[in-house]
């Protein structure tokens, strides 16, 4: 079979799914629809979409000149001592981001959803020097904002409140 066959069939397939799931959600109620419905549609338009760029859409630049094509330098040959650190900083920045998520899970058990999401996002831009101060207290308060109006007023959902909540209630 052909790639360009294969690309097809696994489109079709994921289509089959989305309609699949919209079929199952037709027993659910009205609220339990609010997530996998619009989800569905959505994948949907996405493969049809995909479909018809796929086998209608242009092809030109897909076509590779192979006479013109350069072949890659080679990198250079790394010594052992260099292999080594790589494997240290690699180690490092693996358990600095399992600490980050540690961190995370324990602020949303101790504070809550929402007071995390502000304090979280907000510290790790202001760690990481990504935005200025004040773009990174706009962020997290716009992060945390729609959050709310999504979860909190449009879907009517409770929201974890943390082991501190009875402290401030």
């Amino acid at each position: 079979m052909s790639r360009h066959a294969q690309e097809n069939v696994a489109s079709v397939l994921l289509l089959a799914v989305f309609i699949g799931i919209i079929w199952l959600c037709q027993d659910f109620g009205p609220r339990a629809r609010m997530i996998p419905l619009p989800l569905a549609v959505a994948g949907i338009v996405l493969t049809l979409i995909q479909l018809v760029w796929h086998n209608f859409g242009s092809t030109e630049e897909l076509q590779i000149d192979m006479i013109s094509v350069e072949a890659p330098e080679m990198p250079a040959v790394e010594a052992p001592l260099e292999r080594i650190t790589q494997k240290k900083s690699a180690w490092r920045s693996e358990s600095g981001a399992y600490g980050m998520v540690a961190i995370l899970v324990a602020m949303v058990f101790i504070l809550g959803l929402m007071p995390t999401a502000f304090l979280f996002t907000a510290g790790y831009f202001l760690l990481t020097g990504y935005c200025r101060p004040w773009q990174s207290l706009l962020y997290a308060g716009l992060l945390t904002g729609s959050m709310y109006l999504l979860f909190v007023v449009a879907l009517q959902m409770q929201m974890y409140h943390g082991l501190l909540a009875p402290l401030f209630s």
